[in-house]
């Protein structure tokens, strides 16, 4: 299929008060590779009362759908009172991104815990012996970080960990406190957004079937009544 825009068309939905309408275009263009797009543009709230009261924001949740399903966004546009809002984050503040591996090792397991993996791995000498959880779990975060699993060379790491335990920044102990804290505070926000929610209207959005394309998409919506 050659690119270019598949449809480009004007909806809109009912307002709060319903004596007016919310209007949007919406789009699905076709890239190189047979790529769809689909967006929206235009938002606009075209009654005097809402728009007075209200503004448009998005929740956008993201679900894991397999690739065919979609892109895994649910994305749904609300009219918010104004003085409110839903950007508020959610998201965990994944500090592992940041670190090297004696820091990820440290995070991951408290020091007797340490202690044990290495006694294991000295006793038993193969990563295919060993016998606790815990020690093919460090085998396998070493694998991820160099494509190998030499048992000498995480035991010289385990034992740097073990002896320079307490200087680390993020200790396992500290770990778990910040991942409560981290929680807290997304918990607190999820409710921020859900009592927003409660306040704000939903905008159900249908296309406007007298509406007539004119021009290209920068140019002024015609056709809504």
């Amino acid at each position: 299929m050659s690119c270019g825009t598949i449809y480009d068309r004007l909806e809109q939905s009912h307002c709060a008060c319903g004596k007016g309408v919310v209007i949007r275009h919406s789009y699905k263009r076709m890239g190189f590779r047979n790529r769809s797009e689909n967006g929206y543009y235009g938002e606009e709230i075209k009654c005097n009362a809402c728009s007075r009261k209200y503004h448009i924001e998005h929740n956008k949740i993201h679900n894991s759908y397999p690739s065919w399903e979609g892109d895994g966004i649910i994305d749904t546009p609300y009219l918010i009172p104004n003085g409110m809002t839903l950007k508020h984050d959610v998201s965990q503040n994944n500090l592992y991104f940041y670190f090297d591996l004696d820091e990820k090792i440290v995070s991951y397991l408290e020091k007797d815990k340490l202690q044990n993996v290495f006694d294991d791995m000295i006793k038993n000498k193969s990563n295919t012996r060993l016998k606790l959880a815990e020690s093919k779990g460090i085998v396998e975060l070493y694998y991820q970080r160099y494509h190998k699993r030499r048992l000498q060379n995480i035991i010289m790491l385990l034992q740097k960990c073990i002896c320079d335990y307490d200087s680390y920044e993020w200790t396992f102990e500290k770990m778990q406190e910040h991942k409560m804290k981290e929680q807290q505070r997304i918990n607190a926000n999820i409710q921020i957004i859900n009592n927003t929610l409660a306040q704000s209207y939903k905008l159900e959005f249908t296309e406007h079937r007298n509406y007539e394309p004119q021009g290209e998409k920068n140019e002024g919506v015609l056709g809504y009544i």
